[in-house]
């Protein structure tokens, strides 16, 4: 989105104060999950959690392009949806890796997943 916002903004006349609204929703969603993604991933399971967020971050992407035609806080909501589903990668992400990775493999594996 980071990319689209302008050509987007430029499309449906939103002023640089919209594409900023835009583009600070995805983080408002994103902030919002970070403290209870790290105990929901604790007590259901790393890998029901990050199901669900890719579910939830998927449906706000595959939502947005007809949502900016609605309207620009209909796009907000849709950037808001992304930032929850993705808030709760990380934490299940390492719930994941500290259940499924033998503790001598871990931090090879830690260091791949958030390395890069």
């Amino acid at each position: 989105m980071s990319v689209a916002v302008i050509p987007m903004a430029k499309d449906l006349g939103w002023s640089a104060t919209e594409r900023g609204l835009v583009s600070s929703s995805f983080f408002w969603g994103y902030s919002l999950t970070q403290v209870p993604a790290r105990y929901i991933s604790t007590k259901i399971g790393g890998v029901k959690v990050l199901m669900a967020g890719v579910a939830l971050w998927s449906f706000g992407t595959l939502i947005a392009p007809p949502a900016a035609h609605l309207g620009i806080w209909a796009l907000c909501a849709t950037r808001v949806l992304v930032g929850l589903g993705e808030g709760f990668a990380p934490s299940a992400a390492t719930s994941v890796l500290a259940w499924q990775v033998p503790s001598t493999e871990r931090s090879r594996a830690v260091t791949t997943v958030w390395g890069g």
